[in-house]
């Protein structure tokens, strides 16, 4: 069986080449703010990333840990998003666009029952772009098929924003 800390040293190596990817195809995309990090305020609080591939389409993550002893978890999401702007033409502050995609959940808990969860996620939400600002806000909600252990059907969501890098 593998140890608790090993199982978060992979899932870490795991994360930091996705968010190079995601850095990599972001920084060849056109669109002016390739990648943000911040965080998500709700259930699952955690580190909130968004890496832009397109002028409309972006991967979005968020990951989480709880290190208690006896209790530790991990949750990672990612969620490929196509966003559609509103048109606000008297809005000089920024851009509201919606979004939906689709994803996936994983979850580790250390504590002695089912131990990993994987489900499938179908996202989608509000998120506003400061104009003059490298911030974003958003708001989501993510049905959720859990299909390991057991198929089971639920819901998420977040509110969180992101500050971009460039």
């Amino acid at each position: 069986m593998i140890h608790m800390k090993t199982k978060l040293s992979i899932s870490f190596v795991v994360l930091l080449l996705s968010v190079s990817l995601s850095v990599a195809q972001a920084q060849e995309a056109s669109h002016s703010r390739a990648f943000g990090i911040g965080a998500q305020v709700t259930s699952p609080a955690g580190v909130a990333m968004k890496g832009w591939i397109s002028d409309n389409a972006a991967i979005a993550s968020v990951v989480s840990f709880d290190l208690r002893e006896n209790a530790s978890s991990f949750y990672i999401h990612a969620d490929y998003l196509m966003h559609k702007h509103y048109d606000t033409p008297d809005w000089d502050i920024g851009v509201l666009s919606y979004y939906y995609g689709v994803g996936g959940r994983y979850i580790y808990r250390d504590a002695g029952l089912d131990d990993s969860f994987f489900g499938i996620r179908l996202p989608g939400g509000l998120n506003f772009t400061f104009t003059d600002l490298p911030f974003d806000f958003y708001i989501e909600m993510a049905p959720i098929l859990e299909v390991t252990p057991d198929l089971a059907f639920g819901f998420n969501g977040g509110i969180g924003f992101r500050y971009f890098l460039n």
